[in-house]
């Protein structure tokens, strides 16, 4: 339950079980290997660099966390540990933003 009236509760955090995907209503451009998405709803316009640019196509069909973070390890010279938790720190923003949401994969 929320404590103001009206509201609801938060979204729970992501997990790397989590599923998730792309939101409709974005128009993209590649800039120099990093992605540029406009929201046509809200006029906002979205800039990510390479790393963040390579999850984001990653998301173009619904995806595992735990296996996008699995295809970043095998791309990319990383900790484990920072992966996931800059992976998941990334798709907390984004869906904040409204760019991603959780999907039931069946």
């Amino acid at each position: 339950m929320s404590i103001l009236s009206g509201t609801s509760e938060l979204p729970r955090a992501l997990s790397l079980d989590a599923v998730v995907t792309r939101t409709d209503g974005f128009l993209e451009a590649e800039i120099d290997n990093e992605i540029v998405a406009l929201s046509i709803e809200h006029g906002i316009c979205y800039g990510l660099n390479r790393i963040g640019s390579r999850i984001w196509t990653l998301l173009a069909s619904s995806v595992r966390i735990r296996d996008l973070v699995a295809t970043l390890l095998t791309e990319y010279e990383v900790d484990p540990d920072v992966c996931v938790r800059q992976v998941l720190n990334l798709l907390e923003e984004l869906r904040a933003e409204g760019l991603i949401a959780t999907v039931e994969k069946t």
